[in-house]
């Protein structure tokens, strides 16, 4: 198998793992972090618009929804080794805050400790796919020459 196929295949079986982690898992909302899980997966695809629009749903319901949406997407982000992902979630994330919600602005701007680890998975992200996508071809095309 190529170096490629078995990244994707790694990325199906985590993405299937999350999943079933978060279906048997205690948390009250299991279906919305099964759903972001989803909208965020490994694949090449770009993000589903129904799994965006049951996350959009799910989360208009309650408060408590907003905050384990924001928790699970900030944990997801925090996890990720993939840039996909994480383009994922960032995407996500502005789409929540442009479609959701108002209670999502309050919830990432106001929770103290909670959006300050929101905003470092945030930094770190891009700070890894800027690694990942920019910098690391420039270092191997000047190590080449």
């Amino acid at each position: 198998m190529a170096p490629c196929t078995i990244q994707k295949a790694i990325g199906v079986v985590k993405n299937q793992t999350s999943i079933g982690i978060a279906k048997v898992g205690s948390n009250l909302a299991s279906e919305l972090e099964v759903a972001i899980v989803k909208a965020t997966s490994h694949d090449d695809d770009p993000a589903s618009e129904k799994y965006i629009q049951e996350i959009l749903h799910l989360s208009s319901s309650s408060r408590g929804y907003v905050t384990a949406c924001v928790s699970s997407i900030s944990k997801r982000l925090g996890k990720t080794r993939d840039w996909i992902v994480a383009i994922k979630c960032l995407m996500l994330i502005h789409r929540l805050l442009n479609d959701g919600d108002p209670i999502f602005h309050q919830e990432i701007m106001y929770a103290t400790r909670r959006a300050l680890d929101f905003l470092i998975c945030l930094i770190f992200a891009i700070r890894l796919i800027l690694i990942r996508r920019i910098i690391r071809p420039l270092l191997e095309l000047m190590l080449c020459i």
